[in-house]
């Protein structure tokens, strides 16, 4: 019996380590689990705890319409998660009033000036109306429980805290916090002391 040549059992290793990796993630992909380096195809795939902190966003025309309670995805012409980050960015890790104002005048001017169609993860610009230009805005922290809240109703909150308010023109009609949100009940609360996560 002759000996296998070095390349044939280079080969036979390569094929077999590779059947092994491909079964570890198919098994991966059905389970849904992580385990590095295997991933399932959901690559967004995470476990979130039942409350979260989130951001939303109100606008206001020139005439004092409001959009809004929204997600703050569409002040940016940046994929949804970089919004997000760009917004605790500015609004909450620092506190630079100066800096606040000069995003949400700069925020609003590309709204007016040039909006932006949704392509993949950019969802698309607000609209302030035929004829219509924002001018001001107002951010707001918000706290959701995904058992108890709406995920279709964005001002279906838990508890909401207003982070900052632009309005150079005094737009903004004074309104009653109660008719703004709907306050939803706190679910049973899980065996956990840590803090709510963010969460776009």
């Amino acid at each position: 019996m002759f000996p296998v040549p070095r390349a044939k059992l280079l080969s036979r290793a390569i094929l077999a380590g590779t059947s092994v990796f491909l079964a570890g993630q198919v098994w991966h992909t059905v389970t849904n689990t992580n385990r590095w380096p295997f991933c399932t195809f959901n690559m967004f795939a995470y476990h979130k705890r039942d409350q979260a902190l989130q951001m939303r966003v109100r606008l206001f025309t020139a005439d004092g319409q409001a959009l809004g309670p929204a997600d703050p995805w569409s002040l940016l012409p940046l994929e949804f998660f970089r919004v997000v980050s760009v917004l605790e960015r500015v609004f909450h890790t620092h506190d630079d009033l100066a800096a606040r104002d000069r995003f949400c005048h700069q925020a609003l001017e590309r709204l007016n000036r040039t909006g932006w169609s949704s392509w993949d993860e950019v969802k698309g610009s607000f609209k302030p109306g035929t004829g219509g230009r924002f001018a001001a805005m107002e951010l707001y922290f918000v706290e959701v429980d995904f058992r108890t809240c709406s995920p279709f109703d964005r001002s279906h909150v838990l508890t909401a805290e207003l982070v900052h308010h632009y309005d150079p023109e005094a737009v903004v009609r004074a309104a009653e916090p109660a008719a703004l949100w709907r306050y939803a009940e706190r679910g049973p609360e899980a065996p956990t002391t840590k803090e709510p996560e963010h969460a776009a």
